[in-house]
């Protein structure tokens, strides 16, 4: 399957040298968008000379052991590329902010912000696209699959999210497969994670029970039918897995038809 969609979205390039916004999932939020991406470990200066040639048109950073260091960050990335914007993701007071934004950084985030707030602050900064841009299937499926996970009250804390968050776009990528979950599908998601299939299954399993026994009915009802709300018995992997998939492509299918 390899539709496409129209979004209006800037060709955007980034650096992160950060370890924070990996566990918010950031760094591939971007890149399944399609954005071009370079991320590095939390003390950056190594990085920065090894990427002369790498021009950011926004970095992100997150806040160094002290003020100067972070300073320090924020004007070599200023110096790096001109125009370049800076967001800086701090845990520090409003007279350190204030430094900061001194220092050139053009937006100043708590340390704990999400993802969707680091893209709209992004945007913010950047602009509109002035045309329209062509975003791939892949990354409107990665969207969805991520934003009904969450519905369902498995967020990214869990570690099955990611786990099932593959899972799902490989059983409505491929749909020839979707019937050797065990043989197929988590060997190859259990390959792209460095695990073991096992501990690929139980990872799902255990997010799903967790968040099944706090799911609103009308969430339950929304997704499983109508006597779902009345089951207490939590589905298993497959039955979630091949449900929510259906669903996911359903609403993609009546968008198609709606636009």
């Amino acid at each position: 399957m390899r539709e496409e969609v129209k979004k209006k979205m800037q060709s955007y390039k980034f650096l992160l040298p950060t370890e924070t916004l990996t566990k918010n999932e950031l760094p591939e939020r971007l890149i399944y968008s399609g954005q071009r991406v370079k991320s590095s470990a939390a003390r950056a200066d190594d990085f920065y000379k090894a990427e002369d040639g790498f021009t950011p048109d926004a970095t992100v950073i997150d806040e160094q052991i002290t003020i100067k260091e972070t300073v320090h960050l924020i004007e070599k990335s200023k110096k790096q590329t001109s125009g370049a914007k800076v967001i800086l993701l701090t845990r520090s007071g409003e007279g350190a902010k204030e430094k900061f934004l001194q220092s050139g950084a053009d937006a100043v985030l708590p340390l704990n912000a999400d993802a969707d707030a680091v893209i709209h602050s992004l945007e913010s900064l950047l602009g509109e696209a002035e045309e329209e841009r062509t975003i791939s299937y892949e990354a409107e499926l990665y969207e969805r699959v991520s934003r009904t996970l969450c519905e369902l009250g498995i967020t990214p804390n869990y570690c099955g999210y990611r786990y099932l968050r593959d899972i799902i776009i490989l059983v409505i990528s491929e749909p020839d497969i979707v019937r050797r979950i065990s043989k197929t599908i988590y060997p190859k998601v259990a390959k792209m994670h460095s695990a073991k299939p096992a501990c690929i299954e139980r990872g799902a399993r255990t997010a799903i029970s967790r968040s099944w026994a706090k799911l609103m009915p009308e969430t339950k009802v929304k997704y499983f039918g109508i006597h779902s709300s009345l089951i207490t018995k939590c589905p298993t992997n497959s039955e979630f897995i091949f449900i929510v998939a259906e669903r996911i492509l359903r609403d993609i299918r009546l968008d198609k038809k709606i636009s």
